[in-house]
């Protein structure tokens, strides 16, 4: 079996908590179904956003336009920085993974502006060796291609590797590459899953 060398993390809900806590606490604040404001909320304009084909600006302004919602523009977006937050215990593990010699790497789905941001506020970018937005490629999980950028930017074959995502979906897409993949849940989960991979934390 050939041992693992190489791990590379998904962004959103894994590390960092953001645009899904702004959509619970704004469902919640106008008595809308987290279900209904989810569905608005990822249409192709975010889509276009996390592609690299649109502003912020033109995701906020398409998004509150089309929906009517009582939000202005700029409220809408210190909202959603507001709500980035990091996911108690993933820095902690990233960090000794790190030190275990491990090559780390990032492949998520995101926006220039709020990576842009997050980059700035959480210093994270320094952890991974390598670090891959869809916005730089526009491709993103679960489609192959998001995976085998990632892969030649750390020079490393599929087997070698681990992918962590709180997709099932994106997981599954890694897997069929012949990339090991862990379902995440919460940080005490991962660890748990990385330790009956043989990676001790103790």
């Amino acid at each position: 079996m050939t041992p693992i060398t190489t791990i590379i993390f998904d962004l959103s809900e894994v590390y960092l908590t953001g645009l899904k806590e702004t959509e619970i606490y704004l469902s919640k604040l106008w008595g809308i179904s987290e279900e209904e404001f989810y569905k608005k909320m990822h249409g192709k304009e975010l889509n276009d956003y996390f592609h690299g084909k649109t502003t912020e600006d033109e995701l906020i302004e398409a998004v509150l336009k089309n929906n009517s919602w009582p939000i202005g523009k700029q409220e809408f977006k210190e909202l959603i920085r507001q709500n980035f937050k990091e996911v108690e215990g993933t820095r902690e593990i990233i960090e000794k993974l790190k030190e275990k010699g491990f090559r780390l790497g990032l492949l998520s789905i995101h926006g220039k502006e709020w990576v842009e941001h997050l980059e700035k506020k959480f210093d994270y970018h320094k952890l991974f060796d390598s670090i891959l937005y869809s916005f730089d490629i526009e491709v993103s999980k679960p489609d192959k291609q998001a995976y085998i950028h990632i892969l030649e930017r750390l020079k490393v074959k599929p087997e070698e590797c681990l992918f962590i995502d709180d997709c099932s979906k994106n997981v599954r897409a890694a897997e069929e590459l012949g990339i090991k993949g862990v379902h995440f849940k919460n940080s005490s989960q991962l660890k748990s899953e990385l330790e009956k991979m043989g990676i001790a934390f103790s």
